[in-house]
């Protein structure tokens, strides 16, 4: 098992170094252009469309300056625009707070010892994936008037808690992880893109491509080889959430958080606070992104020393083992075990009626 995981990390570490590091170049070359072109408008209002995907929307704003206005040009009505804090808080507000307690609390586990928590990993996938398809639901479709910070933050949250059971029953072993695969390769994807102003590539689209490559790149490893796609998509989630609670003690909800929001909310009431807004990390942001990124094969291959048990204690199945093999040498435990039963209730059941 050791000779395995030490030749599919070296192979895929080599693959994601080489893939990551591409990305880490285009988001610090801020002129990069694939064609000889025109430069991009300067104007704000025609900036904005390379990161919209619904409507050609226009900013109308007074000549004064006190008064920015958002209208669709299709219908020539006024879009209604709310403050888009989408539950993240202001400095250190009760729900900033409630945040940052769950990101450290999630995160500094799975990076520094998920391959051992077993059950609690498994929970925590889901649990993090029913958060973000929650969260995202809900800032991208609530109205102007929104809802409050401190029930943006419970409903996710509660989704959290709801996942983490499942995840916790053995039901619920073989989605968690398959969860946690996808969430590594969306937690590496998020902060490549999150690297350069504005997102890595002007286009928006573009860059919702690069996260499904790498979602497929970390269920695929998690399909092939189970342990190093384990020990790699803890260190991943880990190191997001835990470089996520450092920036917002440091950069409050200017830094990583400006930059999720960026990301995943597109709500039309949203416009003027995200989209028009921009996103510009500081350079603090970036290093973190960069470190969370650099220290993820050292947290790997330091869960796999450490904690060398397999993921499936009670099992004869190794970690090296791929998903589908797994499944099909836990078939072959279950028969085994229901031949092995049947024959003892069979000589129970001769030696009373012998006796009698």
């Amino acid at each position: 098992m050791a000779v395995s995981f030490r030749q599919s990390y070296s192979f895929l570490a080599g693959y994601f170094a080489a893939f990551s590091h591409f990305f880490v170049l285009l988001a610090f070359v801020s002129n990069a252009r694939c064609l000889p072109a025109l430069s991009y408008p300067t104007s704000i209002e025609l900036a904005d469309l390379h990161y919209w995907k619904r409507d050609n929307l226009v900013v109308v704003t007074s000549e004064d300056g006190t008064n920015t206005t958002v209208i669709d040009p299709s219908t020539n009505q006024v879009i209604p625009q709310g403050p888009a804090t989408d539950g993240g808080g202001v400095n250190f507000s009760v729900t900033a707070i409630i945040w940052l307690a769950f990101v450290f609390a999630v995160g500094a586990p799975l990076a520094l010892a998920g391959i051992r928590l077993r059950r609690v990993t498994t929970g925590a996938s889901i649990g993090l994936a029913l958060t973000v398809c929650v969260w995202a639901a809900f800032v991208n479709s609530v109205s102007a008037e929104g809802l409050s910070d401190l029930l943006l933050t419970v409903i996710p949250l509660g989704a959290f808690g709801i996942g983490f059971l499942i995840g916790v029953l053995s039901l619920g072993r073989m989605a968690g992880i398959l969860c946690l695969g996808v969430l590594g390769g969306l937690s590496i994807g998020i902060r490549i893109v999150l690297l350069r102003p504005g997102l890595l590539i002007q286009t928006y689209a573009a860059n919702w491509f690069i996260l499904a490559a790498f979602v497929v790149i970390g269920l695929g490893i998690i399909l092939y080889r189970q342990r190093f796609g384990l020990v790699s998509s803890c260190a991943a989630v880990g190191s997001f959430l835990v470089a996520l609670g450092i920036d917002l003690i440091i950069r409050k909800q200017s830094g990583m958080a400006a930059g999720l929001r960026f990301l995943f909310d597109r709500n039309s009431s949203h416009f003027l606070a995200v989209v028009h807004a921009g996103y510009h990390p500081p350079v603090v942001t970036q290093v973190l992104l960069g470190a969370s990124l650099g220290v993820i094969p050292i947290l790997a291959f330091a869960q796999h020393k450490i904690f060398p048990a397999p993921f499936r204690p009670m099992s004869t199945v190794s970690d090296s083992a791929s998903v589908a093999e797994e499944a099909v040498a836990l078939k072959d435990e279950k028969e085994a075990d229901t031949r092995t039963a049947t024959p003892a209730k069979e000589s129970l059941l001769s030696s009373r009626f012998s006796n009698s």
